[in-house]
């Protein structure tokens, strides 16, 4: 079963296509506020590359967030249209669950990171168990002072972590242990836990799936400014 997964949660667009779990091709772009205009184009161009067509999609996997508003949106549409237009199934994949996958292997605890706004983050914890990552924390959004977490182990950050941040982890976690942004792939990461929540039968409804903003804090946290 192919598998078409969108990432545009952040800076980078990725798409990815996969064939079961197994990754048939990958395109990255790397390029801030082209997410509208090159989505589509990236989709036809993978398409191309790999001798397929819409039509041989089974299903459809969408980055939902926490992450840029506009960003979250962009990707969600396109997904949502491609699914309903193909009728097959679509999922939702939460961001910190596709970015907390890179850490699988090292044999770590994970905490995987993005930022909100001003001096705040989102983040979540997981640990790797019989060869898959399961989250151990709700998704949370706070500074990096209310990032505890109790574990004689390293603690693997994964997510978008810039120089700034990298330097505040290393002040706040003795265990610290990163791997580059540049090195994540999230398009084949979505596209291959779309794939997961298909062989469970877990498909979202198109109609209802938004994106998850945790919009809740963010407001309060506006009011009280």
């Amino acid at each position: 079963m192919k598998v078409l997964g969108i990432e545009t949660s952040g800076r980078i667009c990725s798409i990815g296509l996969t064939d079961d779990d197994k990754l048939i091709a990958e395109l990255k772009i790397n390029i801030p506020n082209v997410h509208s205009e090159k989505l589509f184009q990236g989709v036809e161009v993978l398409l191309k590359i790999t001798s397929l067509s819409m039509d041989d999609l089974s299903g459809v996997a969408v980055s939902s967030g926490p992450g840029s508003f506009t960003g979250l949106r962009i990707g969600l549409s396109a997904g949502k249209g491609i699914a309903y237009g193909l009728d097959v199934p679509f999922f939702l994949i939460p961001t910190l669950d596709v970015y907390a996958n890179f850490g699988l292997g090292f044999g770590r605890d994970i905490c995987s990171i993005i930022p909100s706004i001003r001096e705040d983050y989102f983040f979540s914890f997981y640990k790797e168990k019989k060869g898959m990552i399961k989250r151990i924390s709700d998704y949370i959004i706070g500074r990096i002072e209310k990032i505890e977490y109790d574990s004689d182990s390293e603690l693997f950050f994964s997510g978008i972590i810039d120089e700034k941040l990298k330097s505040k982890l290393i002040k706040s976690f003795s265990n610290a242990f990163f791997k580059s942004e540049f090195d994540f792939s999230g398009g084949y990461i979505v596209a291959r836990m779309g794939y997961e929540k298909m062989c469970e039968n877990k498909k979202d409804d198109i109609e209802n799936s938004v994106p998850l903003y945790l919009r809740d804090f963010d407001v309060k946290m506006k009011k009280n400014l």
